[in-house]
């Protein structure tokens, strides 16, 4: 029992300080509460006191080590529900903390609607894909808000109290796909490293692999891992995205991961480094130009005008229900899927090669349904 109050009292006193507190510290707080007695009456570092103080020492750092989940603390992850972290102080100290969002009061009384609704949007939406310690700390959060929402709903009808939650949803454009199954410990692993600065040990579709994180893309359906294997930290272009779902083991690796501070995942993004091309050896930009012709009521002019394929795009009337756009693109498999997708009305003018793309991919669709190909 006095080793579980001694524990409390660590917590609660971290949880008090606004700044990281070394371990000499947490043991002369609990020195002058009483939570040591019998340990040693007055001590410092020198005298007959010297031994009971390393004695006491050591006992505080086994509890450190206990309530942060790993022994040896600066190259182990610790797995602990408390929100404690531990970094490198001066010489071979170590600075104790609690996680800011684990001691965060809130007034749930004062929360406003709207607050209240997008928390509700969020445990709706991003449960599935934030960190377990994340999650755990907002679900008072998210339960406070529903009790918010409830009080609201009083003031009106069921079906408008309804609408709000079922307001929003995700949804993928053209043939819609079921979403493979993921470990979620998997996904909260990945971002403890990211976190930590850590490299991740991965079993990925037989093979094992030591990659650096870079971060987690969410292409709906599916959920990646952009990343570098530790071999290929070096190369500029070396880029991996690994499945989540195809991830059978994971760890977070003792060793530091290496992200230089220039990366940014939505420029990866941007610039097209998750598309699939068509020929991997080719990466280059080509002028596009696409004509249409609009024999009916369509919003499709509105929509490239709204939503452009490129940030050069430009798109011209160049007669009667004719128009014509031009944009720089790369020969990508989503490219030749979003023109085949438009159908008659559209027509590749140049260039040859992303036309000839076009053909050579209609002339096998075609040979499928020929009649001598298809066995009855």
């Amino acid at each position: 029992m006095k080793t579980f109050v001694r524990r409390l009292a660590i917590l609660d006193y971290l949880r008090a300080s606004k700044i990281e507190k070394s371990t000499d510290e947490i043991l002369s707080h609990l020195l002058s509460s009483d939570y040591l007695v019998g340990a040693t009456d007055e001590c410092d570092l020198t005298g007959s006191s010297s031994q009971s103080y390393s004695s006491a020492r050591r006992t505080i750092q086994r509890d450190l080590n206990f309530l942060y989940g790993a022994n040896d603390v600066l190259n182990q992850e610790g797995d602990n529900d408390f929100g404690l972290e531990a970094e490198r102080g001066s010489g071979k100290s170590l600075l104790w903390s609690l996680d800011p969002y684990s001691t965060l009061a809130y007034d749930f009384e004062k929360m406003p609607t709207y607050l209240a609704l997008s928390f509700a949007m969020t445990q709706k939406h991003l449960s599935g894909i934030m960190p377990k310690n994340t999650l755990s700390e907002m679900d008072r959060f998210f339960k406070n808000a529903d009790t918010k929402l409830q009080k609201e709903a009083s003031k009106v009808s069921p079906q408008q109290f309804g609408r709000l939650k079922d307001s929003v949803e995700f949804y993928q454009r053209g043939q819609r796909l079921q979403a493979a199954n993921y470990d979620i410990t998997v996904l909260d692993t990945i971002y403890r490293a990211i976190l930590k600065e850590k490299q991740l040990t991965i079993r990925y579709r037989d093979k094992t692999y030591r990659v650096h994180p870079y971060g987690v893309v969410i292409l709906l359906p599916k959920l990646y891992l952009v990343a570098k294997k530790h071999e290929d930290i070096d190369k500029p272009d070396e880029y991996r995205n690994f499945l989540i779902h195809k991830i059978d083991e994971i760890a977070v690796s003792t060793y530091s991961s290496s992200v230089p501070d220039s990366f940014n995942l939505k420029t990866y993004l941007d610039e097209g480094c998750m598309d699939v091309f068509i020929d991997q050896s080719d990466t280059a930009f080509y002028s596009l130009v696409l004509r249409f012709k609009i024999s009916e009521a369509s919003n499709l002019i509105a929509d490239l005008s709204e939503n452009p394929i490129s940030n050069d795009q430009q798109l011209i009337a160049i007669g009667e229900s004719q128009f014509e756009l031009t944009a720089s693109v790369k020969r990508t498999i989503q490219l030749k899927n979003w023109i085949m997708g438009l159908g008659r009305v559209a027509t590749i003018i140049s260039p040859d090669i992303i036309r000839n793309d076009i053909t050579s991919e209609l002339q096998a669709l075609v040979s499928n349904y020929c009649e001598h190909e298809i066995s009855q």
